[in-house]
Order: structure tokens, then C-alpha cells, then sequence
């Protein structure tokens, strides 16, 4: 019911209804920020980059195709941003660190440094990205992530595990490409 009402406005505003904005905010702003809070540990940032989403979906509305998942397409706009400003929060926080406390240059975000959450967002689908950082770094069970991205239980847990298998070859052949430069360096 949500998800239908959530795709006819999507289209009402692809059309040209500006005041079909509001109606999906109305519907997906809680959502939009509570799966980016758990990215950016930040209320007032997840706040904005939430705000900004809106704006920014807005701008790009004839990127989405009707028919497809719009609240993924949210989602992944909404990701994109958080992921932006961990990184301009990378740069201007780098400078403000004593090098010696971080001398590899990996800051940290909540359990998950953020080396691994650009990796992942590299290797893996966006649907899964998203299953993985609500569990990892949101800490939200498979059954509430089933229910917040409209999909099956079963399909949430396999999409994790597999996220997880493509997580661990690409961190193995990472680790192996680094032992292989190390093992170059000493010759």
C-alpha cells in the first residue's frame, strides 16, 4: 500500500506536481534518515544529508524510471551522500589528527572503519550495500531490514550472506595484492 502510494507520487512529481514532494517525504523522510544516521553517527548531518536527499531527488526526478523500486532509488541517492560527506569529513578531519595516533591514515566509523564501508560499496550491489550497512552499522535485525525495504526475510538474510562472501574475496584479494607489494618492496 505505502509502496504504491510512494511510486504515484514519485510519477506525480516525474510529471511535473512539485507538491508531490511533500507526499514523499512524507512517507520515506523517517526511513531516509534513519538508514543514514547509522552511517554518518551524526544526528545533525544525518538531518541535513536527509534534507538534502529530498533536494537532490527532486533535481534528478527524471533519473528515476516508474516502475522500479523508488524507495531504493531514494536510498541509493540518499547513500550517496552520506558517502560524500565521509569523505569531505575524511579530508577536513584528517588534518585536525595527530599522524602518529593514525598513522595509516583509517579513521573510523562506529565499529566499521571507513575503508571497508568505501570497499563495500564498491563490490557489492546496491541493494545488498544497503542489507549490509542497516545490519553492520545500524545494528537493525534481517526482519526489521525485510520489512523497511519491502522484502522477504529470506532474500534480506541471503542477500547479507552473499554480500558477505563477495566482502571476503574481494578483503582476501586485497590482502594478498598488498603481501605480493610488500614482498616486492624487500627485494
Amino acid at each position: 500500500m505505502k509502496e504504491e502510494k510512494l511510486e504515484k507520487a514519485v510519477v506525480r512529481l516525474r510529471e511535473g506536481d512539485s507538491n508531490a514532494l511533500a507526499e514523499i517525504y512524507e512517507i520515506t523522510s523517517r526511513g531516509v534518515f534513519t538508514f543514514v544516521l547509522p552511517i554518518l553517527h551524526d544526528y545533525q548531518l544525518a538531518e541535513d544529508v536527509m534534507q538534502q536527499t529530498f533536494v537532490t531527488a527532486y533535481e534528478n526526478i527524471q533519473s528515476y524510471q516508474p516502475g522500479t523500486n523508488a524507495r531504493n532509488w531514494l536510498l541509493t541517492i540518499a547513500k550517496n551522500m552520506a558517502l560524500t560527506e565521509i569523505k569531505k569529513r575524511k579530508r577536513e578531519v584528517s588534518y585536525d589528527f595527530d599522524q602518529d595516533n593514525h598513522p595509516d591514515g583509517v579513521y573510523f566509523l562506529g565499529n566499521i572503519d571507513s575503508p571497508t564501508i568505501a570497499l563495500a560499496n564498491k563490490v557489492l550491489a546496491e541493494d545488498e550495500f544497503n542489507i549490509v550497512i542497516m545490519y553492520a552499522v545500524g545494528e537493525y535485525k534481517h526482519r526489521e531490514i525485510a520489512e523497511f525495504l519491502h522484502m522477504p526475510l529470506g532474500t534480506v538474510t541471503w542477500k547479507y550472506n552473499n554480500a558477505l562472501k563477495k566482502m571476503r574475496k574481494a578483503l582476501e584479494e586485497n590482502q594478498t595484492s598488498y603481501e605480493r607489494e610488500q614482498a616486492k618492496a624487500k627485494i
